[in-house]
């Protein structure tokens, strides 16, 4: 995996804003994590599911990573 700092590593409320994630060019919402330069990306399920009665699930996917600020959008 690539170096976990940087532009490319984006994450919720790392104080950059809001912004649209598409993977292979597909809009993708819940994304807790992305980074464009390794291609991956961690993904809550949607609908929201629970394994565990706790914690909601997730998964990662991996593509093409574009992340696109709001007031850029």
């Amino acid at each position: 995996m690539s170096d976990q700092s940087g532009e490319h590593v984006h994450w919720v409320a790392d104080g950059r804003g809001r912004r649209l994630v598409f993977i292979d060019g597909v809009r993708t919402n819940w994304v807790a994590y992305a980074d464009t330069k390794a291609g991956i990306a961690v993904v809550f399920d949607d609908p929201v599911t629970s394994s565990d009665g706790e914690h909601i699930d997730f998964h990662p996917v991996w593509g093409e990573i574009t992340v696109v600020s709001m007031e850029g959008a």
